[in-house]
């Protein structure tokens, strides 16, 4: 038999009642998959289009590998396995058109989807083997039970829709493995059985019941996944709007102190002056110069610190104040636009993490200032921070670490680095004359959505 015959042959017998209601189920889980968040009618022509090509690409996907595998006569078990890859590589390929996020939200999706669509097929075949040995074939109701299992892989569609991990950039490894690994056993488990065809009742009930039960770990595994990183989330909001509501206390604190030392200053400055006055009519300028530079030395103020864009101005003028507190001098210097592509909640992370790190490891027997710039070079944002430090208490082998041991301690250089990943940036943790540098970029063209 040649390509011709093994088409003539699935339109005639393979293509039957229970496949059309199974492209149906398929077809419409797909676009359940695609459902936007407002309705209108672009979307739903949208949908309907979606449900139009993948039902009509099945069809035809199918029975051009069905006729395909006639062409190779043995072995049998090579041909029964390509052609139930038909129905997962079509999926495969929905899913990398129209699944969104980062690289390790499509892994995850693209996984979910091929490997419930295969196990969904295998519960279809001893769903109906199972129907028939009950039921001595009585069509319908082995068409039913055939037709049954794809609702499924609906389900697994209306969960990937309705809790879509791509609203968040950062997902936990320890899921993403969990996850990765399930569904891959899946996949071969799903390849196996198709494979090997067991005509015992009690073997397929149980094969059932444990890809059934395999598969709803699988969702669950991932809506606990999206749970876990959603609270996390609203956590890490929650401590960057108290960072930023206590920097703007703070500069608020700054402004009043400084207003204050300036109505000081100017009433004062009157009598000053004229004190000066008569120490120079007296000729006695050395004398009215060293009085004007200890006056000078004597006025403390606080230093508040002004630049174009608000969040960096309010996270910058808190820093100033955690290293007055702690005795050490800064020198900052900062030029950027009014406005970054940047979510403030990692700009305020990126920021403190950054500074607080310079502050924790600070050591300077000269004490030398800790530097901090930032700019706009070309199509990045450049983040300077370099502070004098000892190497004693550092890891050698790995200088983003020190010897300190306490609950949190380490996290700070893996935020950095996740939020450069986001904004495709590069950071570099260097040592520099006795001073420890870390040198991050972020990626103007890379826009992200404000964490909700």
């Amino acid at each position: 038999m040649g390509f011709i015959e093994g088409l003539k042959i699935y339109f005639q017998y393979i293509l039957d009642l229970t496949t059309y209601i199974s492209i149906f189920f398929v077809s419409a889980a797909l676009c359940v998959y695609c459902w936007p968040k407002k309705i209108n009618k672009k979307e739903i022509i949208r949908l309907i289009l979606i449900f139009i090509i993948s039902y009509s690409v099945i069809i035809v996907g199918q029975s051009l590998m069905f006729g395909f595998l006639f062409l190779i006569r043995e072995p049998r078990v090579l041909g029964q396995m390509l052609y139930s890859l038909t129905m997962p590589l079509l999926i495969l390929f929905f899913s990398l058109i129209f699944s969104k996020g980062h690289s390790s939200h499509k892994l995850i999706k693209n996984l979910i989807l091929v490997s419930s669509i295969m196990v969904t097929e295998v519960l279809s075949k001893n769903a109906g083997f199972i129907a028939g040995q009950l039921t001595n074939d009585t069509f319908i109701v082995v068409v039913l039970a055939r037709s049954l299992p794809y609702s499924l892989f609906f389900f697994i569609c209306l969960l990937l829709n309705r809790v879509d991990v791509a609203h968040h950039r950062h997902l936990s490894k320890e899921m993403i493995v969990i996850i990765t690994s399930l569904a891959s056993l899946l996949i071969v488990v799903s390849v196996i059985e198709h494979a090997y065809d067991n005509h015992e009742l009690m073997v397929n009930v149980l094969l059932s019941v444990l890809d059934f039960v395999l598969l709803l770990i699988l969702a669950f595994s991932y809506y606990a996944t999206y749970t876990i990183t959603e609270n996390r989330n609203r956590i890490t909001n929650l401590e960057v709007q108290a960072t930023l509501g206590e920097a703007e206390r703070m500069s608020i604190a700054i402004d009043q102190k400084n207003r204050e030392e300036l109505e000081k200053i100017r009433h004062d400055l009157k009598n000053q002056l004229a004190y000066v006055g008569v120490l120079l009519e007296q000729g006695k300028s050395q004398e009215a110069e060293r009085y004007i530079k200890d006056y000078s030395n004597k006025q403390e103020v606080l230093r508040s610190f002004s630049c174009s864009n608000s969040v960096i101005n309010s996270i910058i003028n808190l820093e100033l104040t955690k290293a007055k507190i702690k005795g050490i001098d800064i020198d900052v210097k900062v030029v950027v636009p009014p406005r970054l592509p940047f979510a403030d909640s990692d700009l305020v992370s990126l920021i403190t993490n950054m500074v607080d790190n310079a502050l924790d490891n600070y050591y300077s027997e000269k004490e030398d200032k800790i530097i901090i710039r930032i700019a706009k070079q070309n199509d990045y944002i450049r983040f300077f921070i370099s502070n004098p430090f000892s190497m004693e208490g550092m890891n050698k082998s790995n200088i983003t670490k020190t010897r300190k041991i306490g609950r949190g301690h380490g996290y700070g250089t893996k935020i950095i680095r996740n939020i450069v990943s986001t904004y495709d940036g590069y950071v570099d943790f260097n040592i520099e004359d006795n001073r420890f540098v870390c040198d991050a970029l972020l990626s103007l063209n890379k826009k992200v959505e404000q964490n909700v």
